[in-house]
């Protein structure tokens, strides 16, 4: 190949003018291996054709390495083997097998970020499942992560940005489909490969975790090794607003992975008994019917210490309505037989307010429960709140008044329909009772559409308190009855 000449202008390009030169004998070299190399094959009596790419594609890639390689420090560039086999292999014109070793490149940088931040707060965040999550004791472990897992995690988790997570997603899917990793006769162009060194290099080799996943460090660093009191809660649950949310849900989904581990020592588990609430208030609702999901893997494999772990970590947080319909609904059913059992017991007022506490956890803001247990939390909850002829426990008539205020239509007809009910038209025959609940009736009248159910509570805010409990033999009600 024809050399072009070099002029050197000043004493500072003399480096310039190097890198030039030595593009130039790069050049001529390339072309020497490819015809050599094709003349060998044939010798061979194998393929010829579309086994290296051409010489000005490979140059495409050498003219532009020097500025895409300065991105690196000079111990960064040390440290990179797989760079130089990637150039190397541009070089000979196997771009197949370079995009393969940036890709490796890319890996191994990715796992030593992940061990240099927090491998446990990483592997916590990204394994959700729990006995998959005991494999997982050392570094060399890393290793039984997917390159999508691992890719994804670090995005979760801070280590790389959502940015930076798009581009290594597609060049991972064009290393699977257009690399040496896999059989294929895909091209390659000098450009794209260049492009996503550069990629590789600004996203991940030559970036180091900032900003907000430093606080998280920091956060689990001490949630760890000191023991956190109450009054050093402000200043840690404002840095907790501040983060992005999807920072919000790694940490949860670790701090989670930490709190249902049966080994954990006493002094981490009440730390993060006081972070959590801060944690939980600021994650994504997606993040707590996840936690939630949790909950019953736990109880479907009979992991009774995790299940009893995560149950008390739901309960710490009001998150218990987050539990899948199914177990919401027979946990509910237990929770309201104790109430019940309590409200009709020896000294309930001061017995129910914990049961009644217990049972607002599992009721979501928008009133919503499972269709199962619908009559018999209406029902203990109504009774609860009319009281028992005695009076109504102060404490847990704050916990009754705001369960009652998220009724939706499907509670208050069953509310109404109590008044058919044995053991309300009992309850009722007691002034008091009776009083209570016609202002239930009161309340809840501004809050229905359907005509026979807004009849019906009509009938109950203008009649006496004291035939509340015969009420239900009237004939209009009765065939208001029939329409709900």
């Amino acid at each position: 190949m024809e050399k072009e000449e070099v002029t050197v202008i000043t004493a500072d390009k003399q480096e310039l003018v190097s890198v030039q030169r030595t593009q130039l004998s790069l050049a001529d070299s390339v072309d020497t291996f490819s015809l050599g190399l094709s003349m060998y094959l044939e010798q061979l009596e194998l393929p010829t054709e579309n086994v290296l790419v051409n010489p000005d594609q490979r140059m495409d890639v050498i003219d532009n390495l020097p500025r895409v390689v300065s991105y690196l420090s000079t111990q960064q560039k040390g440290e990179s083997l797989y760079i130089s086999k990637f150039i190397a292999a541009c070089g000979a014109g196997l771009f197949d097998a370079a995009l393969n070793f940036l890709w490796n490149e890319t890996v191994t940088n990715l796992r030593k970020k992940v061990i240099r931040f927090d491998m446990d707060y990483f592997i916590n965040s990204v394994v959700t499942d729990a006995k998959r999550r005991e494999t997982f004791k050392g570094e060399d472990d890393l290793r039984k992560l997917d390159e999508w897992e691992l890719i994804k995690g670090c995005k979760d988790t801070g280590i790389i940005t959502e940015i930076g997570y798009k581009h290594l997603d597609y060049i991972r899917d064009m290393r699977n489909h257009a690399s040496a990793a896999h059989p294929n006769h895909n091209d390659l162009d000098g450009f794209q490969l260049v492009s996503w060194l550069q990629t590789c290099i600004k996203e991940v080799l030559a970036k180091e975790p900032e900003g907000p996943v430093l606080e998280i460090k920091r956060l689990l660093i001490n949630l760890r090794t000191v023991e956190i009191s109450q009054t050093d809660l402000p200043p840690i649950e404002a840095n907790i607003q501040k983060l992005p949310m999807d920072l919000i849900d790694s940490t949860i989904r670790a701090v989670f992975g930490m709190y249902t581990d049966p080994t954990l020592s006493a002094t981490v588990r009440n730390n993060l008994k006081l972070v959590l609430p801060s944690l939980w208030y600021s994650c994504s609702v997606e993040s707590k019917n996840n936690l939630g999901l949790k909950y019953a893997v736990f109880s479907a494999n009979a992991e009774l210490e995790r299940k009893k772990l995560a149950h008390e970590f739901l309960k710490i947080v009001e998150g218990l309505s987050f539990l899948p319909k199914e177990q919401i609904a027979a946990e509910m059913d237990q929770v309201l037989e104790n109430l019940l059992t309590v409200h009709n017991g020896f000294n309930n007022f001061h017995s129910e307010p914990p049961y009644a506490r217990l049972l607002q956890s599992y009721i979501p803001q928008n009133g919503i429960i499972p269709e199962q247990v619908n009559f018999t939390y209406v029902k203990v909850l109504t009774m609860c709140s009319i009281g028992n002829g005695y009076g109504v426990s102060s404490a847990a008539d704050v916990y009754y008044q705001d369960l009652m205020g998220r009724f939706l239509e499907e509670q208050i007809i069953e509310f109404v329909k109590l008044l058919q009910d044995s053991d309300m038209r009992s309850r009722l025959q007691f002034s008091t009772c009776s009083v209570n609940y016609k202002e239930l009736a009161v309340n809840f009248l501004p809050k229905v559409t359907r005509i026979p159910l807004k009849k019906i509570l009509e009938v109950i805010t203008n009649s006496n308190s004291k035939v509340l409990y015969k009420l239900y033999l009237q004939s209009d009600i009765q065939d208001a009855f029939k329409q709900l």
